[in-house]
């Protein structure tokens, strides 16, 4: 505790910190946390919690969802509109009870998904540091053994901004539940790296302190030998401590009166032994809605209960719950109505391991249905959570439902930027359906084509530039339905959908735009934002004519639209195409004007190359001083954490060229080493590499450069 006060008083001074509370089940992570939290409140911080779950089924950023909501509802509205600022229609996404409150918010622009996680991440983090400048902020993020990888991913992102601020984050975790192969062992590795992070692991009470809790919760004063026994049994565990004492005191056996021997007294092996024990003591009533419980999660609806309870009136259920809470097997969820949550998580371990499989399956089946019942025209927003239990009864319920929510599932994870998320309902559905996860066999209809198309935006965001051609192949599939069957609309977006990136050339995506525009009217909107991307990939291919004119159209089309950003991608693909064919000037001229038409809004991508293109052509030209402010900015672009390593690595290309055209070996050696660093393959910077090298007298160097493959 003088450890966490100690965090504490520092985030309260402004300097930020972040403290993992590390130990088994059982060890008083959660407990130590509250204590904490009861301190920080008492010093005038806002205290906000969010729980991960070990089931599946909760919504992406599920932890920080609870946290922020709780705070948007004792906001009042100026306060949330200043704190959040123009972040806030980007946090909506994720937490869309902000619109109840901010019902102007108009959605943020589209940009590609690693930008527009950065734009959630930057947001979130903006608005946290901000509301803590009013109030000092602890954020607990209770058991992140079970955190998705988007919420990790956010933590890892918080915790580079939390130095210069207000706020301190508590995470619990077991380290039991960690392998090297665990998500949160990776998250764990980047947050050691940061100054504000610190571990704290928890290791139990000794044999002295097992008295003095047995004598403050019981009045009892018991043998030291009686309690050497007891400390025997449970290792110092305040939570097998805790359930055994309550167990002998419920059953009598642990009075003031004892001056039995330690044989005397039945001690259970284990803390599912005992737990299991204190369930016996419970009528059959009450373990029969406890057991239902488990299976629906650790938190739980009275509503959803009362629907499952079959011939149980609504007196006998909330008489086997009150029963329940009684025990401190269950307790209310702090500010909720009619929702319950088991004490700790062992508990319903316990009786969910009790359950047989088909027993389970039958429950969960049962609950399904009856979410779908307690959500009515609300199921897709819980669409993951059905998905979760129509997945676990799909021997008795069958695919059909499990994959319409998990496409549902994995589209609501694809607008909060949870791709990861995203991933695992759409390969759930394509597998339910029996269908072919790489994308080489054609959608037989239009579920089938929306799960791969799905599952392709979504892997676009997550994998290496060299698995881009196995995305390619999936939007491929859900194409030609698509265009089969007339769905114009769907057909545009997938051939829309920016899979290629900077030094990415993927066979047969020019042929797919080429047909993709028979689709549409020649002088359509939609014909000038397939124009774009077609000229650009053409003219990179080295067709400079045919890229020509379909850019030129594009841009008339953008003019008479007023898409301002349709024209500065389209002037950006010109400054790219002139390039490479070596108009130089041309180049210049179309990458200054997408560079003074910009708005800010713009996708990373249009971002670095038009830039690119201006600095390398004026290089070329023999400009230099021209040159170096659009080098230097790339060169800033290129130092932010977020950008994608392939945009680092082309974002260095010019400073190093300039480095290397002045003859600062120093820095060109260093620009380099970061491009290479990012993307160990770019020519455009092991060309010029080698022959400095070489030029230097370093040859046996050059060819290490020389040989990378």
């Amino acid at each position: 505790m003088a450890e966490l006060t100690a965090a504490l008083d520092d985030a309260l001074s402004g300097q930020g910190r972040m403290v993992m509370l590390v130990g088994e089940p059982g060890i008083g992570k959660t407990r130590t946390a509250g204590e904490l939290a009861s301190y920080a409140e008492q010093q005038g911080a806002n205290v906000l919690w969010g729980r991960c779950y070990e089931e599946e089924g909760a919504p992406p950023y599920w932890p920080w969802v609870q946290a922020i909501r709780a705070y948007v509802q004792q906001c009042d509205v100026g306060q949330l509109r200043s704190e959040m600022s123009q972040g806030a229609a980007n946090i909506a996404d994720v937490i869309p009870e902000i619109h109840n409150k901010l019902t102007d918010l108009k959605p943020p622009p589209a940009l590609e998904p690693e930008a527009a996680r950065f734009r959630l991440f930057d947001s979130i983090t903006t608005f946290l540091k901000s509301a803590a400048q009013s109030q000092p902020l602890m954020l607990v993020l209770d058991d992140l053994h079970w955190a998705d990888r988007s919420s990790l991913l956010l933590l890892e992102f918080l915790a580079r901004e939390l130095r210069e601020s207000r706020i301190l984050l508590i995470g619990c975790y077991r380290d039991t539940e960690l392998s090297r192969q665990h998500t949160l062992a990776e998250t764990l590795a980047q947050l050691s790296r940061e100054p504000v992070f610190r571990r704290q692991v928890l290791r139990g009470l000794g044999q002295d302190e097992l008295g003095q809790l047995i004598e403050a919760t019981t009045g009892v004063k018991l043998s030291q030998e009686v309690t050497d026994t007891l400390y025997a049994h449970t290792e110092g565990n305040p939570f097998f401590m805790t359930e055994v004492i309550r167990l002998l005191s419920e059953s009598g056996e642990l009075t003031s009166e004892y001056i039995g021997t330690p044989e005397g007294l039945r001690i259970p092996e284990g803390v599912r032994e005992v737990i299991g024990q204190r369930l016996n003591r419970l009528s059959e009533q009450c373990n029969e809605v406890l057991t239902t419980a488990s299976i629906i999660g650790r938190e739980f609806d009275f509503r959803l209960l009362n629907i499952l309870s079959g011939g149980m009136s609504e007196d006998q259920l909330l008489q086997a719950v009150d029963e329940a809470v009684s025990f401190h097997l269950i307790e209310d969820v702090p500010g909720q109505m009619d929702r319950y949550q088991f004490v700790h998580a062992l508990i319903q371990q316990t009786l969910a391991e009790e359950v047989t499989t088909s027993h389970r399956v039958r429950l969960h089946a049962r609950i399904a249905a009856g979410l779908e019942e307690l959500y009515g025209d609300d199921v897709e927003a819980h669409a993951a959570e059905l998905a979760h239990h129509f997945a676990e009864a799909q021997t008795a319920t069958g695919p059909a439902k499990l994959v319409r929510y998990s496409l549902l599932a994995g589209e609501l994870a694809l607008a909060s930027h949870a791709y990861e998320d995203a991933i695992t309902h759409f390969e759930r559905g394509l597998v339910a359906r029996d269908i072919d996860l790489s994308g080489t066999n054609a959608a037989p209809d239009e579920e089938a084509a929306d799960l791969l198309f799905g599952l392709a935006r979504a892997k676009s965001a997550t994998v290496e530039r060299y698995q881009l051609r196995e995305v390619f192949a999936t939007i491929i599939c859900a194409f030609e339905y698509y265009a089969g069957v007339g769905d114009v609309a769907q057909a545009v977006a997938a051939a829309e959908f920016p899979i290629e990136t900077l030094g990415t050339r993927i066979p047969g995506l020019a042929e797919f735009m080429a047909r993709a525009i028979t689709l549409v009217p020649a002088d359509s909107h939609e014909a000038g934002r397939l124009l774009s991307r077609y000229g650009g990939i053409i003219g990179g291919a080295g067709d400079y004519e045919g890229a020509q004119k379909a850019l030129e159209q594009a841009i008339a089309i953008a003019r008479r639209e007023e898409d301002v950003p349709l024209e500065v991608q389209t002037l950006t693909y010109a400054a790219d195409v002139s390039g490479r064919h070596l108009h130089w000037q041309e180049s210049v001229d179309n990458g200054l004007r997408a560079i003074e038409l910009a708005t800010g809004d713009e996708t990373p991508w249009t971002k670095v190359l038009s830039r690119v293109w201006t600095a390398r052509s004026l290089l070329r030209m023999g400009d230099l001083d021209a040159a170096r402010p659009h080098a230097l900015f790339l060169t800033g672009l290129a130092e932010m954490r977020t950008t994608r390593r392939s945009h680092v690595s082309n974002s260095l290309v010019p400073i190093s060229s300039l480095s290397y055209l002045e003859g600062n070996w120093k820095a060109f050696r260093e620009y380099s080493d970061r491009g290479l660093e990012a993307s160990p393959e770019n020519p455009e910077l092991l060309l010029p590499r080698v022959l400095l090298e070489c030029q230097t007298g370093e040859s046996a160097l050059g060819k290490v450069f020389l040989d990378r493959p």
